[in-house]
């Protein structure tokens, strides 16, 4: 009997060595599989998507450590089921990139990253990674003399995970990193732990925060991000453009502000963006005007992207008040809002090279006339995006372009020169008017004064004038 159950055990350990051998051959043959791609020995792609991998090799093929040492790799391992990232093969080359887009992570070990010196490129995204499992150790370098170095990391991409907050020491490691992408994390709340992870970033040059429900920016959330050049708030509950953007105005070039529950631009909605090139703000179904000196601020503007607010029906004709004279804007894209006028003196339509007005309901009346024939809007229309008239009616549906408004009044701007008064300029028409106009208010004052003194007269004689009569009520016997 005990030969019977030693013979079953040895079984049972024998299918369990060989499963085992079985998962570290499939790793093996999975990235045996996978696609090369080589050029000149100095770049290098190892293609590892959709391969049905659920762990991290423990070695590379053999073309990739062939690779130059000064050379370019990428590794992606997209759409795998990997769950725990363990320690990564050293990798050769300079820069190195590598994706682990769309798996299954969970989980990530210490050291991760340490044997690749060159990298400068991580996708996390679309994975199951949590706030408490990003932590410094991670992205730490080797261990020298003492001290962990650190690594090269410029991208880190981590979109589309469940981060509600970050390790206030998580970028320790990676005093390189330029480029953070944290959009589609529920985040909600940048809180204290958060704000000093990103503030530790001080190389920042792009931060993604769209689509993490957040509605607010303390003040000093960017602070000492001196480099911060281009911000996406887009698809939160901002109504309001958060002032903390102000703290990177002289750095910040770029802003993406879309699908905000927003109502109204105003002066100061931008203020301090004084070198900001290129701003979008598309997409805010609640945002219905645009008020005076909106753009005031932003004295460097070139693009400008205000498109697809279904309820926009207004701007100011100041929103650029204080910038015509110093026009810097080339490109202006009007399309997909609920405009249907704009004013004349709104901008210097002639100094842009590109607009688009597509997608409104526009009344062709001889403003609109003005801006595009005399102001030349109409030449900066690009091929196939020429707006339509929806009204008056005999316009509607024809090109805004191809209106002529004939009864236009045309304005003569032009002041008469001004002069003193003198006598040679009475003449005896003249003359003749004011004496007669003076003698008829005359003749009116005196028939006036006639018609008071007779009603005074009429008033004491008649009225003012009865004697008071006194009744004896003993004597008159109508009273007996």
């Amino acid at each position: 009997m005990y030969s019977v159950t030693i013979c079953k055990v040895l079984m049972i350990l024998c299918v369990l060595v060989s499963s085992s051998h079985a998962q570290e051959a499939d790793a093996v043959n999975a990235t045996a599989t996978c696609d090369f791609s080589i050029q000149d020995s100095a770049d290098l792609t190892l293609n590892c998507s959709r391969r049905n991998i659920n762990e991290v090799p423990e070695t590379w093929p053999e073309q990739v450590n062939s690779i130059d040492k000064d050379g370019h790799v990428l590794i992606t391992f997209f759409n795998n089921t990997i769950s725990n990232l363990s320690q990564l093969p050293s990798v050769p080359g300079k820069r190195v990139a590598i994706s682990f887009k769309s798996n299954e992570i969970v989980d990530i070990e210490d050291d991760a990253f340490s044997n690749i010196e060159g990298l400068v490129y991580l996708d996390l995204s679309n994975n199951y990674i949590a706030g408490d499992v990003l932590r410094s150790e991670i992205f730490q370098g080797r261990y020298i003399d003492g001290t962990y170095a650190s690594i090269g990391l410029e991208t880190l991409n981590l979109g589309h995970n469940d981060i509600h907050s970050l390790d206030r020491y998580l970028f320790q490691h990676t005093p390189h990193l330029t480029r953070l992408y944290l959009n589609n994390n529920p985040i909600e709340i940048l809180d204290h732990v958060t704000i000093l992870a990103l503030s530790s970033a001080t190389n920042l040059e792009v931060l993604d925060l769209a689509k993490t429900d957040i509605d607010s920016i303390p003040l000093d959330a960017f602070r000492g991000l001196t480099k911060l050049q281009q911000i996406d708030l887009s698809d939160n509950r901002f109504v309001t453009v958060p002032e903390s953007l102000s703290l990177v105005g002289e750095s910040l070039q770029y802003l993406t502000f879309n699908n905000n529950p927003i109502v109204e631009l105003n002066d100061d909605s931008f203020v301090g963006l004084t070198n900001l090139i290129e701003l979008e703000v598309g997409e805010n179904d609640y945002l219905d005007e645009v008020k005076r000196s909106t753009f005031s601020p932003l004295v460097n503007l070139r693009v400008l992207h205000l498109c697809h607010n279904k309820n926009l029906r207004y701007i100011s004709h100041n929103a650029f008040r204080g910038l015509k004279d110093k026009w810097t804007l080339k490109e202006v894209y009007l399309d997909d809002n609920n405009l249907s006028e704009l004013s004349t003196d709104l901008m210097p339509w002639n100094k842009l090279e590109i607009l688009g007005m597509t997608g409104n309901s526009w009344l062709c009346n001889c403003d609109l006339a003005d801006i595009v024939t005399k102001q030349e809007a109409g030449t900066k229309f690009q091929a196939g995006e020429i707006p339509y008239c929806a009204a008056p009616m005999r316009f509607s549906g024809a090109y805004i372009t191809n209106i002529t408004i004939t009864y236009c009044p045309s304005l003569d701007t032009t002041v008469a020169p001004q002069r003193g008064f003198t006598l040679t300029d009475l003449k005896a028409k003249h003359l003749i008017w004011s004496i007669l106009g003076v003698a008829a208010i005359a003749a009116i004052g005196m028939l006036l004064g006639l018609f008071v003194n007779a009603a005074k007269s009429f008033y004491n004689k008649r009225i003012k004038g009865q004697p008071i009569r006194y009744i004896n009520l003993h004597a008159d016997t109508r009273f007996a």
